[in-house]
């Protein structure tokens, strides 16, 4: 990392810092962490995914937004794609609310994803629904919030995923159009 100081960070200290750098890097309340680009099939899921959303989210107060910073207490992460309420300012650039978070897996960010964000995510009161998206097949793991705030998973490789809260079904085709899998 690029001028990164054996000082103790503060998330305004990292924001600030991450301002003036050129490539992202999130930050998990103690450590900077760098991010690495995704694969053809990352990026196509993300553009999949704002796509779909874009249609489905028309007409009603809600606003999908892709590799944003999210800040969650002292920690910053950047989602792959978040859905949060509207209306947004323009020049917003860190969110701090969310009612659905979705993540393309890959095999460097899987472990992370499936355990550390899902801890952390809990602590966005508002999130409802947390995805986690296979690249290397149609496959995915939706984890909803029950009323005591304990997640609740289930598997999903067909048809779409109906999203708690919501009243809203993503179809599983949609995100992994124009992707093809062995097998």
């Amino acid at each position: 990392m690029d001028n990164v100081l054996d000082l103790p960070w503060t998330t305004e200290s990292f924001l600030a810092w991450e301002d003036r750098q050129e490539s992202k890097y999130e930050f998990d309340g103690r450590d900077v962490i760098a991010m690495t680009g995704g694969s053809y099939a990352h990026q196509r899921m993300v553009f999949n995914l704002c796509l779909g959303w874009m249609g489905l989210l028309r007409g009603r107060p809600l606003l999908p937004a892709q590799e944003m910073q999210l800040r969650i207490g002292r920690r910053i992460r950047y989602p792959d794609v978040v859905v949060c309420t509207a209306p947004l300012d323009q020049t917003t650039r860190t969110l701090t609310d969310a009612v659905a978070i979705f993540e393309v897996l890959s095999d460097d960010t899987a472990a992370t994803d499936r355990v550390t964000k899902l801890s952390e995510y809990a602590d966005v009161a508002s999130l409802r629904v947390y995805v986690l998206l296979e690249q290397s097949q149609i496959a995915a793991t939706m984890f909803r919030r029950e009323a005591g705030g304990q997640w609740v998973a289930s598997p999903h490789t067909a048809g779409g995923l109906e999203l708690p809260g919501l009243d809203i079904t993503l179809p599983l085709s949609a995100v992994y159009e124009g992707l093809s899998f062995p097998g």
